[in-house]
């Protein structure tokens, strides 16, 4: 099957004001915002972070991209929290 061209095709990207730059490579960061289900461990706890949190992040958003469904879960923020802290996917 062959794949048309299409020139209206547009890609938006957006990071709500919420980027950071790193002045440093050790920088660590203390501010939150974001979705529960994909913040790494560190930021849930309300600790310092670094640019490995966001790995943490892409990989959840991998692993959904690739199974369908996100690997932790739980029945309300408290329950994501904990699955997520002790690795119950």
């Amino acid at each position: 099957m062959m794949m048309e061209k299409n020139d209206n095709a547009a890609l938006k990207l957006a990071d709500f004001g919420l980027a950071r730059t790193y002045e440093r490579e050790d920088d660590l960061f203390e501010t939150s915002c974001g979705t529960p289900i994909y913040m790494a461990p560190e930021i849930q706890k309300g600790e310092a972070y670094s640019d490995k949190s966001d790995i943490w992040s892409l990989g959840i958003i991998l692993y959904e991209m690739l199974v369908g469904q996100p690997p932790f879960t739980g029945r309300n923020k408290a329950e994501l929290f904990q699955n997520i802290e002790r690795g119950i996917y």
